[in-house]
């Protein structure tokens, strides 16, 4: 195993604004939340899906020059991404009638409206746990089918699929999927996407769950982060999972032990998964600096 460590390279006002996203609403848990339901009348309608394909045009990596680019290093990987800062500016600069929940939000400096925008333009503290996680217990991913779940920025899959994995990346949003996930994958991608190694999808979990069973489509590995903090919001994460994850697959999730005033957190899915009797669920790493933060590894029981 490689040594561990990150390395911001970005100007020093730029590295300020980095890490305030990545603590950005600790003390509260991070993210708040509002019931919603599966386009019931009455309640917010969520996102439908659909595949989002990458417009190399737009997406050529020689345009993000402009851009600060963050830098993590990950034993002997180089990952890179976007300013979230940067994205976010471009974001309210734009004209774009489609960006509106979006620009919205970030007007109102929330980093999350439930149903409309799931913070996905922030680098989150418990996405490059995830990722530390996975250098650090060298757990197996070459060859490996992996979906991210919630992805936004897309490290955990960048690191997948920098380990030979084949990934899937979804976000609830597709602008995030448009402006920040697909930037960083080419970024990532010296040499392009080859063949098809990643796929793309916007949209509520349980539409996008739809869409992929339709394919057949099952996984060896899930990762996720920061997803399990509404806990109205867990049983379509969970019959998502349930639905496609191979029967020998493995479940890595990123999350804080617990989010204030929402009522999400790890021990609170722990005790829910076990309620349902159908996966083994463990603790696998804890974080104790700052807010305490956890990793949980989900597999199905044996003999289901």
């Amino acid at each position: 195993m490689g040594d561990f460590k990150f390395d911001f390279s970005v100007s020093p006002e730029d590295e300020n604004d980095n890490e305030a996203s990545l603590s950005d609403g600790a003390e509260d848990g991070g993210k708040g939340s509002v019931p919603c339901a599966k386009n019931s009348p009455g309640k917010l309608e969520l996102r439908p899906a659909k595949e989002v394909f990458v417009d190399r045009a737009e997406n050529d990596p020689e345009v993000f020059d402009h851009k600060a680019v963050v830098s993590v290093e990950c034993g002997p990987f180089h990952i890179s991404y976007l300013s979230p800062e940067c994205v976010e500016q471009s974001v309210k600069e734009c004209a774009s009638v489609g960006l509106s929940a979006v620009k919205e939000a970030l007007s109102d400096h929330s980093d999350l409206v439930p149903c409309v925008y799931e913070g996905g333009l922030k680098v989150w503290e418990c996405s490059l746990d995830l990722v530390t996680f996975l250098e650090e217990e060298s757990i197996p991913l070459s060859n490996q089918f992996v979906l991210e779940l919630g992805c936004g920025a897309g490290l955990p899959g960048i690191y997948a699929m920098k380990k030979g994995a084949r990934v899937h990346f979804q976000d609830y949003n597709e602008e995030v999927v448009e402006l920040m996930t697909i930037p960083n994958v080419l970024l990532n991608s010296a040499q392009g996407l080859p063949g098809n190694q990643c796929r793309f999808f916007a949209g509520d979990w349980s539409y996008v769950q739809d869409l992929l069973e339709k394919e057949a489509i099952q996984y060896d590995v899930i990762l996720t982060s920061e997803t399990i903090y509404n806990v109205d919001s867990q049983p379509r994460l969970y019959q998502t999972i349930k639905a496609l994850l191979k029967s020998s697959g493995t479940v890595f999730i990123a999350a804080k032990t617990h989010y204030f005033g929402v009522g999400g957190g790890t021990r609170q899915f722990e005790e829910y998964v076990r309620g349902l009797q159908e996966f083994d669920i463990e603790c696998r790493k804890a974080i104790c600096q700052g807010v305490q933060r956890e990793i949980l590894r989900m597999k199905f029981k044996k003999g289901r």
